[in-house]
């Protein structure tokens, strides 16, 4: 069998080709303690020489006031940002978003009730 990179080869009418997104797709989760941590705070960075493209967010957090975003540090581009007096959490799809070479990406947030929790989960790919 031929193997190709970045081509698809295909023989005949009925040929199945696999195509598995996820699999290339990674998702990190992290919990910030707002008592303990300070904003801006550091949720992902890139391996040198990577870019991080967003693909899902999940933002919850227990304060009954203030906004949290998500953000790529250097350029400023927010990702996800939520107003926490209207929704405390809120889950965003299709957000294919590519920040530049080893950019972090970072959470913000003001205005939280003194020691509240927020939680994050990322999905995203390093191209």
């Amino acid at each position: 069998m031929t193997e190709y990179v970045r081509k698809v080869h295909i023989v005949g009418q009925d040929t199945t080709v696999g195509v598995d997104t996820l699999a290339s797709e990674s998702t990190v989760t992290d919990e910030i303690d707002t008592g303990t941590e300070t904003s801006p705070y550091t949720l992902l960075t890139p391996t040198t020489g990577k870019k991080i493209t967003t693909r899902a967010i999940v933002i919850n957090t227990d304060s009954s006031g203030g906004e949290i975003a998500v953000k790529f540090a250097n350029s400023g581009t927010i990702i996800y940002k939520i107003y926490v007096g209207k929704f405390r959490g809120q889950v965003g799809f299709g957000l294919n978003l590519t920040g530049n070479t080893n950019e972090p990406i970072n959470v913000e947030w003001t205005g939280l009730d003194t020691g509240a929790r927020i939680f994050v989960a990322l999905t995203y790919k390093e191209e």
